[in-house]
């Protein structure tokens, strides 16, 4: 009997059954897992389901949306299983690296979001999207350009440099598209490259969820590449059951936002009078442009705006296409191609991408072998306009023409030829390979490999004319780089249930090698400008280099989950990596992580309350991750031939017939010590919901120190060596996240209201600097050294001038008790209508440095923004839906340097005639000083006498850069079934999409307060963030 027992606890049956909701329907892709292995199915889109198994296992049923359930097999007859509707969404799995858990059972701080929320919104790459719809992921889209990247960073910022092409790829997170960490490390500084979006190739609706790991025990998994975070990608898989194919597209126009006031007309050339005969004398005043005075001017009182001459109508269309199902061997299949055209509204500018997708899936050796491969291609074409993407308009604020300019079709003609009559040329096309082999040895121990090959080619040609080159021939050049990207990762995984015990475990290696080289050929003074090819330039008129680089990175890695009976949760993770990035002193780097969490409603006290409660977790984790160089020959410093050149000639020099420096290029000065730049980090979190699921929210509060991070210090020229690296920065970014999310309804209405608040608090600041934690005084835009790096400050912070007010007169000027001269700069007194500034060290005098400190600046203000976040409100009524998404960044201080150039006049030649020729703002709406007396907010406007030039580096110009945006607004319709049925069409959606719609903020002189570069300055020179309006229709057979 005892074996007979035994017998039918081992038997091995194939169970079958379909999974309904309570009104009968199929639930498709639902979930049927056996508890205490890794294997599982999903069901069919008429909710059927085939498992071996074998008798007494517990299968789980679960699919989002609604309760799961469990069911024991005793025996192998079809099964019937019914779920029951639920809001709750703790059976959805999130991936953490290496594997999969519930919801409910994850430890780590993540945030998700379904590829549902994604699809069918007009933008050239899915990073752009995520703005505002994951907590503490901070977006912000600087550029409105078509194909530009946005700034990505997770729990702040820690990179003390702030190049816009730079930050976006050295503070960005880590992007794993299906199990492969995407290569972006040769994209920072592209100078003449292509200046493409690395993930603009991605067709976001391909992408089945993305979830974003947080903290460092989710992250440090991938060690030391996740000091930024992770954000995790899984595109769109075949599924069983018979064929879908589905064609979705969308087309609209682009509008370019209102375009900054100016003064047109009869009002500009009387407000130029009165402010040219304010500050002239008598005989100045004799010597006016006619332009100004002369009533025959073409022009005298033209209202000519010629801001809009950069502009165009833009466009944008979409199309998709996907194929997706099953073979009668169980082989799923998923093809699906896309086209994405976007035209700008600058002129010549535009982006296009092209992309093809094949994901198979299949079972062997009497499926205990999975076999997965996924080839992907995608082909991007940016157009630059005037070869600069993120600052397409060349004319500057103070130079733009005036309404009284006569522009001439010659004119006008050279304006528009940098976009007219440039060549420039921006394509990208990457091929990547996926095979993921997975092999169940048992039902609890798996061995899997993934191998990974990418192979990326860009390509810039480039011609400016003769013309636009002022007469010097014109000037062509060539870049083209190759990336080869190859990963091969091995591990395996455990599984496995003891009583209340359950157990998983993944232990593995992982290898990744980089090789990429670009080659670049210039040629300037052409004899024509069809000669538009380096070869046809003279041979001493041809300049060209090229580059090749590779690294390896070699990788040990193992993760531990660990819970009893469900409730008490304990999961632990370790990776090691050798790079071969570093000297032979710190080649190896160490991450490890712990995390914990209870969940309280498992208790038997909490039984109360368990029809109110459906869950109430607490967590805590602990962890360190890290982040490599961007520099593969990190380790060799380069000597350089030029830095003795002390007699001019580019040689190394003499002094007193000694040779100054000795080149030693065998034992130079190698920078084998430099270490692992390391991020520690601790997060308490919780997460409830309440009402099995009607409403749910999450917690967490974090610590996140990144220390040992590079930074490049002088050296004297007599070394040889420009720089050296060191391990001296250390930031922190501290701060909380809360999600908030609600089905605000009753379940059986027929109108329903989903509602989420996600809300990020960041502070960040510097703990460690370079040379004892001396300040260093940065550039921003300028050269006027506006930013500040300071212990104690956030990074990057405004170092400028403080402004007191507006001298009404004369006699406001202070007086040098000691000298009996008023208060000056180095260029002349102060008189009234100047801005008065604040003299710090008392000496009467405010101090101009080209750089250092200055003791008459203050560190002040912040540019990175400390709460950020999104509010999402969808309704459904019937067959039509109506989402709401809105953005919003508060407390973030921006300079305005912008407003500064407006009322600042060039001061190159005749400052007089230039301030004739070109715009100026609407001074009826400000209150600018005019004459003695006046108690004005704005200094009198400068004609370029450099006593009282209007400084961007003040407090004056610095404003708050807070801003609402309502950010899309979708209105979709679905023809109903019973109709469609009747072509054998499974679904047929209309929708519409409004992109940008309204933005509110708290500055009145920034016309987009997120529109502004990486320091948190406004130059008025990027591109503006366009507004969208696009119809289109998802079909489905």
């Amino acid at each position: 009997m005892l074996c007979l027992v035994f017998y039918v606890q081992a038997q091995q049956v194939i169970i079958t059954g379909v999974v309904t909701d309570p009104g009968n329907i199929p639930i498709p892709n639902a979930s049927v897992k056996i508890r205490g292995t890794d294997k599982g199915t999903t069901t069919n889109d008429k909710g059927f389901f085939s498992l071996p198994t074998s008798i007494n296992a517990v299968l789980e049923i679960s699919s989002v949306g609604y309760a799961s359930q469990t069911f024991r097999v005793t025996n192998d007859k079809p099964l019937s299983l019914k779920l029951a509707e639920s809001n709750s969404n703790l059976a959805e799995t999130v991936i953490i690296g290496y594997q999969k858990v519930t919801r409910k059972k994850n430890t780590a701080a993540v945030s998700s979001i379904s590829g549902r929320e994604l699809a069918n919104l007009p933008a050239s790459s899915f990073d752009q999207l995520l703005q505002g719809r994951l907590s503490g992921v901070n977006v912000q889209n600087f550029s409105g350009a078509p194909g530009a990247s946005p700034t990505v960073s997770v729990r702040g910022s820690s990179l003390l440099s702030s190049a816009y092409d730079e930050n976006n790829v050295l503070n960005s997170p880590l992007y794993v598209v299906d199990g492969v960490p995407q290569p972006t490390e040769t994209y920072v500084g592209p100078g003449t490259g292509t200046g493409l979006n690395y993930l603009g190739g991605v067709n976001p609706n391909d992408i089945e969820s993305i979830d974003v790991l947080k903290d460092a025990s989710a992250a440090a998994i991938y060690g030391s590449r996740a000091a930024n975070g992770v954000i995790l990608v899984t595109t769109k898989k075949g599924r069983t059951g018979a064929p879908k194919v589905i064609l979705s597209g969308y087309a609209g126009i682009v509008q370019r936002p209102k375009l900054r006031d100016v003064t047109l007309g009869a009002e500009e050339r009387r407000a130029k009078l009165a402010i040219l005969q304010q500050q002239l004398d008598y005989n100045q005043e004799r010597g006016l442009p006619a332009l100004i005075t002369d009533s025959l001017n073409p022009a005298f009182n033209g209202n000519t705006d010629w801001q809009d001459m950069f502009y165009q109508p833009g466009n944008v269309k979409s199309a998709d296409l996907s194929l997706s199902g099953a073979s009668e061997g169980g082989a799923t299949y998923r093809f699906s191609t896309s086209y994405y055209d976007e035209k700008g509204i600058v002129k010549a500018t535009g982006f296009k991408r092209y992309t093809m997708r094949l994901n198979l899936g299949a079972r062997a050796l009497g499926g205990k072998l999975d076999i997965n491969p996924i080839i992907n291609y995608s082909r991007t074409d940016k157009a630059r306009g005037n070869g600069d993407g993120n600052s397409p308009i060349s004319l500057g604020a103070s130079n733009m023409p005036s309404s009284l300019f006569n522009l001439d079709s010659n004119k006008k003609a050279f304006l528009l030829g940098q976009y007219d009559d440039n060549l420039d040329n921006n394509i990208s096309n990457q091929l990547s390979f996926t095979l993921n082999l997975s092999y169940a040895i048992n039902n609890h121990l798996r061995i899997t490999s993934l191998t990974s090959y990418i192979y990326k080619n860009s390509r810039r040609d480039f011609n400016r004319t003769n013309e636009l080159q002022n007469g010097n021939g014109n000037y062509s050049f060539a870049f083209s780089d190759n990336e080869i990207n190859i990963l091969s990762s091995n591990y395996m995984s455990y599984v496995n249930t003891f009583g209340k015990h359950n157990l998983s475990v993944v232990a593995g290696q992982e290898f990744t090698y980089d090789q990429y080289q670009n080659t670049h050929a210039s040629g300037f003074g052409g004899a024509s400008d069809q000669i538009q090819v380096v070869q046809g330039f003279q041979q001493l008129k041809i300049g060209a280099y090229s580059d090749y680089q590779a690294y390896g990175l070699l990788s040990y890695y193992g993760r531990m989950a660990y819970d009893f009976d469900g409730k008490y949760l304990l999961s632990g993770s370790i990776r090691t990596d050798g790079s071969s990035r570093f000297g032979e002193n710190n080649k190896w780097g160490f991450f490890p992580s712990v995390s914990a969490a209870w969940i309280l409603t498992e208790e038997s006290w909490m039984k109360d309350v368990a029809n109110t409660f459906s869950m109430i977790k607490l967590r805590a984790s602990l962890g360190t991750s890290g982040a490599l160089p961007t520099e593969n020959y990190l380790q060799y410093n380069l000597y350089n031939v030029n830095a003795g050149g002390f007699n001019g000639n580019g040689g190394a020099g003499t002094y007193n017939a000694i040779t100054a420096i000795t080149p030693n290029f065998y034992n130079g000065a190698a920078q084998k010590g430099l270490s692992w730049e390391k991020s520690k980090q601790w997060n308490i979190g919780a997460d409830i919901e309440v009402l099995n699921g009607k409403y749910s929210a999450s917690l967490d509060f974090y610590n996140k120190e990144n220390s040992f991070g590079l930074f490049s210090v002088i050296l004297p020229v007599t070394s040889g060596y420009d720089v050296a690296k060191t391990n001296s920065i250390g930031v922190r970014n501290a701060g909380a996240e809360l999600t908030l999310a609600a089905n605000i309804l009753p379940q059986k209405s027929q109108l329903k209201w989903f509602s989420r608040l996600n809300i990020s608090y960041n502070k960040n600041t510097i703990m460690n600097l370079p040379n004892g934690g001396r300040d260093l005084v940065l550039s921003g835009d300028r050269f006027d050294k506006s930013h500040i790096l300071s212990v104690g400050s956030p990074v990057n912070a405004f170092y400028l001038y403080k402004t007191l007010g507006v001298y009404r007169t004369d006699k406001d000027v202070p007086i040098n008790p000691y000298t009996g001269t008023r208060f000056r700069n180095p260029n002349g007194e102060y008189r009234a209508g100047d801005f008065q500034f604040a003299d710090l060290d008392g000496d009467y005098l405010i101090d101009v440095f080209n750089d250092g400190l200055n003791p008459d600046k203050i560190p002040i203000g912040d540019p990175n923004p400390k709460i950020t976040g999104g509010f999402t409100n969808n309704f459904t009524w019937k067959n039509f839906s109506l989402g709401v998404f809105c953005t919003f960044t508060f407390d973030r201080d921006v300079l305005n340097l912008f407003k500064a150039d407006r009322f600042s006049n060039s001061t190159d030649g005749d400052p007089y005639n230039n301030f004739v020729r070109y715009s100026i703002p609407d001074l009826n709406k400000i209150n600018i000083w005019r004459e003695p007396g006046d108690n004005a907010q704005y200094a009198k406007y400068d004609l370029g006498t450099y006593r009282y030039y209007y400084t961007s580096a003040q407090t004056f110009f610095l404003e708050k850069g807070d801003y609402f945006r309502i950010k899309s607004v979708t209105l979709g319709y679905q023809l109903p079934h019973n109709f469609l049925s009747r072509f054998k069409i499974d679904r047929f959606k209309v929708f519409g999409v409004v992109d940008n719609l309204a933005i509110f903020q708290r500055s009145n002189d920034l016309p987009d307060a997120e529109a502004v570069n990486s320091y948190g300055e406004y130059n008025g020179a990027g591109y503006p963030i366009p507004k969208k309006f696009t119809l289109g229709l998802e079909v489905q057979f």
